[in-house]
C-alpha cells in the first residue's frame, strides 16, 4: 500500500509539472512585445481532442458565397470532415479536387469569440502547391462602419505561390469609404524558408495605435499607425474575429497547377492574448 501511496504521489507530481509546463508554454509570446506589456492568455485553440474542429470554436462558412468569395475563387466550402479535420493535434483544411470540382473549409470564431485588441498568433504549416491561398485573417464582427472594406480586414499571413512566389508569406490590413475606395497597407512580407516544409508561427499585436505583424517571434515589417486617420483610414477599433481557410485560385491564388488533386493547409495550434 506504501509502494502505491508512493507511485501515486509521484504520479500527481509529475501530471502537475506536465500541466504546469503546458500552461507555461501557452503564455510565450514575442519578446519584442514582451518586453513592453504584460499580457494574458484569453482565448486558445490547441486541436488536442476530437476529430473535428471544436463547434464550441468554430462555425463554418459553406458554399461560393458571392462570386468566388469576392475573389473569383474555385472552391466550394463545406463543413465536410475530408475538408477540415483533427487529428494528432493538428487542424489539417484540406482543398480536394473530385471530377474537376474543387471543395474546401473556410472555418470563423464569429458569433463564439471575437476580440478588441491584443496579440493573436497561430503556428501552421502552408501548402506549396502552385494555386493554393491559405489564410489566417480577422474580419469585423460586426460592420459599424459598413460592408466591406469599411469595417477593415487583418490578414496575419497569407501565402500565394503561383502569385508571391513559394514560402513568401505576407500581412495587410483593408480599409476604405466605399468598395470603389478600397485602400490596402502591406505591412510585412518575406520569404521564409521551410514555410511549406514545416511549421512556423504568424502573430499580430495590435493595440489602440498600431498593427504589428510578427513571423516566428520577431517584428516582420512596418507598422501600420493609427495617427489621426479616421474611420475610413482606421476602422481597428471594434471586435474582430478569427477565420482560417484554404481557397484555390482567385485574384490571390492565382493558376491553380492542373496536375494536383489535393492540398493541405494544416495548424497546430491558434492563442489570444489580451494586455492586462
Amino acid at each position: 500500500m506504501k509502494e502505491i501511496k508512493r507511485y501515486g504521489i509521484f504520479f500527481f507530481i509529475a501530471m502537475g509539472f506536465l500541466q504546469k509546463s503546458y500552461v507555461s508554454a501557452q503564455k510565450q509570446y514575442p519578446a519584442d512585445i514582451s518586453g513592453e506589456h504584460s499580457m494574458t492568455l484569453v482565448w486558445c485553440d490547441e486541436f488536442d481532442s476530437g476529430s473535428v474542429p471544436s463547434a464550441g470554436n468554430w462555425v463554418h462558412d459553406t458554399g461560393t458565397g458571392n462570386g468566388g468569395w469576392g475573389n473569383n475563387e474555385s472552391e466550394t466550402y463545406t463543413s465536410s470532415s475530408d475538408n477540415a479535420s483533427v487529428s494528432n493535434g493538428i487542424l489539417t483544411v484540406k482543398a480536394i479536387k473530385t471530377g474537376g470540382v474543387w471543395t474546401s473549409a473556410r472555418l470563423k470564431t464569429s458569433g463564439l469569440h471575437s476580440w478588441k485588441y491584443g496579440y493573436i498568433e497561430a503556428r501552421m504549416k502552408v501548402p506549396p502547391e502552385k494555386g493554393t491561398w491559405p489564410a489566417f485573417w480577422m474580419l469585423p464582427e460586426d460592420r459599424s462602419y459598413g460592408t466591406w472594406p469599411c469595417s477593415g480586414e487583418i490578414d496575419i499571413m497569407e501565402h500565394a505561390p503561383s502569385t508571391s512566389g513559394l514560402n513568401t508569406v505576407h500581412s495587410t490590413v483593408h480599409y476604405g469609404d466605399s468598395a470603389a475606395g478600397h485602400t490596402y497597407a502591406s505591412c510585412a512580407r518575406k520569404t521564409i524558408a521551410g514555410a511549406s516544409t514545416g511549421f512556423h508561427t504568424y502573430g499580430v499585436e495590435w493595440t489602440a495605435s498600431f498593427l504589428k505583424f510578427y513571423y516566428d517571434g520577431t517584428f516582420a515589417g512596418s507598422a501600420y499607425y493609427k495617427n489621426d486617420r479616421d474611420w475610413t483610414e482606421w476602422p481597428f477599433d471594434k471586435k474582430f474575429h478569427i477565420i482560417i481557410n484554404l481557397a484555390m485560385g482567385g485574384t490571390l491564388g492565382g493558376t491553380i497547377d492542373s496536375s494536383i488533386t489535393s492540398a493541405e493547409f494544416q495548424i497546430d495550434w491558434i492563442r489570444v492574448w489580451k494586455e492586462n
